[in-house]
Parts: C-alpha cells; structure tokens; sequence
C-alpha cells in the first residue's frame, strides 16, 4: 500500500519539458506577443489616431526634482550673470524679490521653499493615483499628458491647498502690499495671490516635478506655458481651475494689444531665468514706489533692465523713477509711467466668471472619481505637513487679515 502511494506521488510531478517543447513554446509566447501588440496598434488605427500621437510628458515623468539654495540675500541674487540664474529656483528668485518689503516682514525663504516641496509631493501623490483617467481615453485631455499633469496640479493646489486669487485685487491691485505680488501672500497666509504671484506657485510646482514650464508676459497679466518640443500649450489658472487659451486670446484680454505692440514688449515669449528675475524686480520696484521709496525702486528697475534689457517697459519705469529723484533735472520728461491706481480690468467680473465656470467642470472631470472605481487610500496630512485646505469665509463677515 505504502509502495503505491509513493507510486502516485510521483506520477503527479510534471515531467521535464524536452529541448523541443522549449522551443515550441518560445515561439507561442512570442506569436501571443505580437499579436497583442498588433490588436493594440489596430485598436489605435480604428479611432483614427496612433499611439504616437499622445504628446507625451518629458523625461522623469512627474519625478520630484531638488532645488539647493543659490543665493542668501538679493545682494548676491544681483551679481549673478544670466547663465548662472539657469540653476536658481525661480520660487528662490521670487523671494528674494520680496524681502525687505512691507508685508514680508521676517519672511522665512527656506520654510516657503519647503512648503512648495511638500506641496509638489503631494501633487505628484494625487497625479499618479488618477493618471489611469488619461491612459483611458487621452482624447478627453487634448491627447497630453503635459495637459492632464497641469490640469491636475492646479486643481490640487486650489482646491487640496488653498492656493485661490485675492478677490479683493480683481479690479484694482495695490502695489503696496507685497503679498499680493510675491508668492509668500499664498505659502504663508491666506491672503491669496494675483496674476502676478499665482503662475509663480504653479510653475514653481511643476518645475519641482520636472515640467517644461515657464512664465509668460502680454499686457497687465502673467500666465504660465507648457513649452515643449513636442508639446506646447497656455495656462491660464489665475481663476478657479485651469484653462488653455491661443497666444491670440491673450492680444484681446486683459488688455488690447497689437501684435506690433506685442512683439516690441516681447509679450507671448517664454521667459528666460534672467527675464523672469527682471519681472520680479520690477514688481518690487511698483512697490517701492508707491511706498515713497523711490531710490530703492529705482534701483529696481535699474536691476531689471540690466537683466532683460530687450524689455523696452523696465527702462521706461527706471526714468519715471529717476525723473522723481532729480525733478528739475527730467522737468521735461513726462512723469506717469506707472501709475499706482492701475486698473487691469474694465468689468473683470464678466470674463472671470465665464472662465470659471470651464475651469470648475475642467476640474471635476479630472479630480472626481467616477463611482465604483477604487481609489488608494490617501495618507495622513500630517505625514505630508500640509496644512488644512483654504475655506472661504462666511458671507457677511469682515475679510480676514
């Protein structure tokens, strides 16, 4: 009895596949193969596009990128040549644009610098555990996944973050308040940000994730720009949400401008690293001279016209600048260049609103879950340092400071 169990265990082991079976059945694997591949091209063929076709995103794939600190103070921001401020961290740069401002008093640079790492950690968190949604139908997403990666970004920043616009600044910005147009006034506070800070935060965001994008100036507004090779598209997110609007939309809003006009104010370029610090310094400068310092702001513009000297704007403002210095000196010079009560907007409240309602069903179609699909679990705030998410306050009660 024991002879024939031992007889039927050994019946029951899988025979050694001979020389040729292993050959037979490497070329089945292979043929399996192929065919998948082939049904997925003619999958592709049938809806009239290939797989080629799906911009895709750049090397690293949302992979956190590490900024080291360059410069201490602006002093030394200031005696960087263009070539060096490729490697500065333009959310580094914007900072130190701000200190010594009012409102930014004992501005803690590091700390922002590293709420913006915690932040983009948690992007690239939400961004992986939804990027099935762009896998399954990219055509919902203008075929780019630079798209949908941006999509997601804002809309984690906005609504997870509390990154939101300073509604009291949409008809008329105050200069003098530097946390309206740096981007401490969104990583410290509640204060919000304007056109002028809120692209800051998100290219600073997608830098920290590896993305191609960069800052774009037209006319009183600053937007953000996926500029790729093989991919390139507007950001427009100063609103609730994310649009993409044509390098056309932005002649006509906020501002109306010729393409003369556009072309002699490098408005719709890409920005340098050295152009983009120029932008700052000059927002400095609107501070400082509607504060009455008028020496520090014309140092200012000084400073960003020696860095984008084709910018015709920072000269102009450097004269006005001087011209209050040395009044009997530019007594001919028309002063005015900029002028404190600058409105962007002839009835914003129209265009903002149009705007947001895309933007808002941009977002749920992107950051909602449809229902019965499982989703990971989400890991403790705390373990991400993120603070709560921003609430609105109630209607009827004062503005909080």
């Amino acid at each position: 009895m024991r002879r024939k169990k031992r007889s039927a265990s050994r019946t029951c082991r899988s025979p050694k596949p001979s020389m040729r079976q292993k050959v037979v059945f490497s070329v089945l694997t292979a043929m399996l193969a192929a065919g998948l591949v082939g049904g997925a091209y003619g999958l592709f063929a049938e809806r009239g596009e290939r797989p080629s076709q799906v911009a895709a995103c750049p090397a690293g794939r949302g992979e956190l990128v590490t900024f080291d600190r360059k410069a201490r103070s602006l002093d030394e921001l200031l005696t960087m040549s263009p070539e060096q401020l490729g490697d500065v961290d333009i959310a580094e740069m914007n900072l130190l644009c701000a200190t010594g401002l009012p409102g930014a008093e004992g501005l803690d640079v590091d700390g922002a610098l590293a709420v913006l790492d915690r932040w983009a950690a948690w992007v690239k968190f939400e961004t992986d555990r939804h990027l099935y949604k762009f896998r399954q139908d990219p055509s919902n997403y203008q075929d780019s996944e630079g798209y949908f990666r941006m999509l997601m970004l804002i809309t984690v920043l906005q609504q997870d973050l509390g990154v939101h616009y300073n509604m009291e600044r949409v008809r008329q910005i105050d200069f003098r308040r530097s946390q309206d147009l740096f981007i401490h006034g969104l990583t410290g506070n509640d204060n919000g940000g304007t056109c002028v800070s809120m692209p800051v935060v998100y290219t600073a965001v997608a830098r920290r994730l590896g993305y191609p994008v960069k800052l774009v100036l037209t006319k009183a507004h600053v937007f953000c720009r996926w500029d790729a090779p093989t991919d390139r598209f507007n950001i427009e997110a100063t609103n609730a949400g994310m649009n993409s609007f044509p390098d056309e939309y932005y002649l006509a809003w906020p501002e109306k401008v010729s393409e003369a006009e556009a072309r002699k104010n490098r408005y719709l370029v890409s920005l340098t690293p050295a152009e983009e610090l120029a932008s700052f310094l000059a927002s400095r400068g609107h501070c400082l001279i509607d504060l009455g310092r008028t020496k520090e702001a014309f140092e200012a513009y000084a400073a960003a016209n020696r860095f984008a000297p084709d910018h015709p704007a920072y000269l102009a403002w450097a004269v006005d600048a001087e011209s209050r210095l040395q009044p009997a000196t530019f007594a001919h010079v028309q002063q005015g260049f900029h002028d404190p009560a600058m409105v962007y907007r002839d009835d914003p409240m129209a265009e903002v609103e149009r705007i947001n309602a895309m933007s808002q069903a941009n977002a749920r179609r992107t950051y909602s879950p449809p229902r019965g699909v499982p989703q990971a679990p989400l890991p403790p705030r705390q373990n991400l340092g993120l603070s709560q998410p921003y609430q609105p306050p109630v209607p009827g009660e004062p503005p909080r400071p």
